[in-house]
Order: C-alpha cells, then structure tokens, then sequence
C-alpha cells in the first residue's frame, strides 16, 4: 500500500464526487422535476433550463472528478496493474471494480447523450412565418425530446445509485462478486 494520506485524499475526493453526482441526480428528478409540474409550462421551460445549466457543470465535474480520484485510489492502493487487464476479471474485486468503471461509462455515454444531442433539440426557436402544422410539428418533436430526456435521467439516476453499492463492497470486502456476497440473491 503506498502513502496512507494519498489514499484518504483519493477516497475524500470519490466519496464527494459520488455524493454530488447522486444527490445533485436526486435533486433534479425528485425537487425541481416535481416543482415544474406545478407551474405554468413558459415558466416550466425557463426554470429547467436554467437548472439544468448549472446541473450539468456539477455533474460533469462529479464525473472528471470520479475518474480523478478512481485513478487516484488505483494508484493507493497497488492495483493499477489490475486495471491494465492482469487479473481485472480474475476476482470478485476485479469485478466489482469493471462493474463500478462500465456503470461510469454508461453516465459519461448518457449525459454526452444530452449535453450534445438532446438539448440543443430543445434550444432551435422558428421563424416568424410559420404556420400552424409547422408549430404543431416542432412542439410534437419537443415533446419527445423531453420524454427521452426523462428516460435518461431516470436510468441514470438508478445507475448512479448502483455504483456506490459496487464501492461499498470493494471497501467491505473484495467486492460485489465474491463467491457468498451476492449468494442471498442468487449471483454469487
């Protein structure tokens, strides 16, 4: 094990990160989600996007900041050879450890999802010489753009509450896969 502080530091900056991601996720869906239903829906409009704003500097931070300090702990704790594929898939902390990385992915893959494709769907505004069809269309068109917005939140909110149980067990044991953890549920 290499020096002790450096490890706390890493672990410092992860459980932050996490607490960020999760809670900033949980926030958004549960607070701000429900409070826009109860106004009216130009206010609705302005009031997401403007969350949203600041939501997704937080949660992109969260996200540099987990691959910071994964990569900082890796280091802390000697397993950084692990992560060049000599053992990754070779134990349940190995595992674990995949699990906790592809469930990372999954949040980069989705919030590029929506901060380069979903969002600016919602950000064209027409022309002054546009009929009515034309409105119906986009408006029809926005809708299911925030639809699938809803979706990915929602996906990513559960996903950002699985990685911490992955964490646990690598912090309780040699994670998730080890033969008797998951034997309850019928995975180990």
């Amino acid at each position: 094990m290499r020096s002790y502080w450096f490890g706390v530091i890493a672990t410092y900056l992860h459980l932050i990160a996490m607490a960020t991601y999760v809670g900033g996720s949980l926030i958004m869906e549960l607070v701000v989600g429900h409070a826009q239903k109860s106004i009216p829906p130009a206010q609705a409009q302005v009031m997401g996007e403007k969350t949203a704003d600041r939501f997704l500097l937080l949660a992109w931070s969260a996200l540099g900041l987990l691959l910071v300090s994964g990569i900082m702990q890796a280091y802390a704790k000697s397993v950084e050879p692990m992560l060049m594929g000599d053992g990754l898939f070779d134990s349940g902390y190995g595992w674990s450890l995949f699990l906790m990385i592809a469930l990372w992915a999954v949040l980069v893959v989705n919030g590029s999802i929506m901060t380069f494709v979903l969002r600016p769907r919602l950000k064209g505004k027409m022309g002054a010489q546009v009929g009515a069809a034309q409105v119906q269309a986009r408006q029809g068109h926005l809708m299911k753009t925030v639809r699938q917005m809803q979706w990915i939140t929602r996906a990513d909110l559960v996903i950002a509450l699985l990685v911490p149980l992955a964490g646990a067990g690598l912090l309780h044991g040699n994670g998730l896969f080890t033969t008797g953890v998951l034997a309850p549920l019928g995975l180990g």
